[in-house]
């Protein structure tokens, strides 16, 4: 049921019937969707992909309708264009006088800020809360002298059916963009190690497309595995559903991570996860618990972690019931609570 406070200005990159072919969903749509569905009525900004529209929207919208909303939440990534999106939308907020939320998406920003802090630091100043989705950029931003709240990316668990397997085959699934920060190259040649142990192996690489497409199956071809890998590019959830239900082990390859939400849709659908030992990772998984880790590009590390799932099937089963475990935190019912406890400390106005 709508209620009659003040909307809530969420600015980040939202799904439309126009751009829905073009980009995948983000953390800012979901978390949209999370408050709409609780009676909590937001301004969400922008649909526009092109980076220029978008910055010209997000401003228009911050200042036409600023007297329908008191707080604004704005993401900050590690792109440069991003961080200019960032900064240009929390100092028009700021002099308008309104609330401001900051959420740290980038995993890159750990690095980055070695280089530059005081950039970064500017950034955080404007805010009156920072919000981290993982316990590893919150550590990052502990050493700067920064305080920051944990609260997890949404996922709709409903959504999701966990699928139990006593059986793992040497069928993979990889899940993120086709470009070089998620190394989809080591997946390849993971499953060129994996090919020449399992007949049956076989593996989908979903995503996007951002220029790796045609070197990848260049690859492919080349560790003669090509029929073994199937690129569909970007799904659905019905489609994730599927691949989850035909395919037993999800590997992560990523180069730099925060927070993957992809782990927790697999953890949510069933699938065991072997990934690589880097950026926010080690703080999602333990170690032979909710998952297994390698180090980044050690192929071997990897092809022998996902035989021992497949060899000693228990273990699977094991890291599935775990991470079924895990993965509640994430649900709808828990994000919901934290969001609302940090729009009451700066609105008391949306107390009960």
């Amino acid at each position: 049921m709508k209620t009659s406070r003040s909307k809530i200005l969420i600015v980040g990159l939202f799904l439309s019937d126009k751009n829905r072919q073009f980009t995948m969903r983000t953390a800012a749509d979901q978390l949209a969707e999370l408050f709409e569905q609780n009676g909590m009525e937001t301004i969400t900004v922008s649909d526009k992909l092109n980076k220029i529209g978008r910055f010209l929207d997000t401003m228009t919208v911050i200042f036409f309708k600023r007297k329908q909303y008191n707080i604004g939440i704005v993401p900050l990534y590690g792109g440069l264009m991003s961080y200019i999106w960032e900064a240009l939308s929390t100092t028009l907020l700021r002099l308008l006088g309104k609330k401001v939320i900051l959420i740290i998406h980038g995993g890159s920003i750990p690095e980055r800020m070695k280089k530059d802090p005081a950039k970064y630091l500017r950034s955080f100043k404007r805010a009156d809360i920072i919000v981290c989705p993982s316990a590893f950029i919150q550590t990052v931003l502990k050493d700067y002298g920064i305080e920051s709240l944990l609260i997890e990316n949404v996922v709709q668990l409903n959504q999701y059916t966990f699928q139990p397997k006593t059986v793992f085959r040497p069928a993979i699934f990889w899940m993120r963009t086709l470009e070089e920060i998620y190394n989809p190259e080591m997946a390849v040649r993971v499953g060129g190690l994996l090919a020449k142990k399992y007949t049956g192996f076989k593996m989908v690489m979903a995503g996007f497309d951002q220029g790796k497409l045609a070197e990848l199956k260049a690859l492919a071809t080349q560790l003669n595995i090509a029929d073994k890998i199937e690129f569909p590019g970007y799904i659905s959830q019905q489609q994730k559903e599927a691949y989850a239900a035909t395919h037993d082990i999800y590997i992560c390859t990523n180069r730099i991570d925060n927070a993957p939400v992809s782990f927790i849709e697999m953890m949510a659908m069933g699938l065991p996860i072997v990934s690589v030992k880097v950026g926010g990772i080690p703080y999602m998984l333990t170690e032979g618990q909710n998952g297994l880790m390698v180090e980044l590009d050690d192929d071997h590390a990897m092809a022998d972690a996902i035989s021992s799932i497949i060899q000693h099937p228990e273990k699977g089963v094991a890291l599935a019931t775990n991470g079924l475990k895990y993965s509640q935190q994430f649900g709808a019912e828990p994000v919901l609570q934290k969001w609302k406890s940090v729009l009451q400390k700066l609105d008391p106005s949306r107390l009960n």
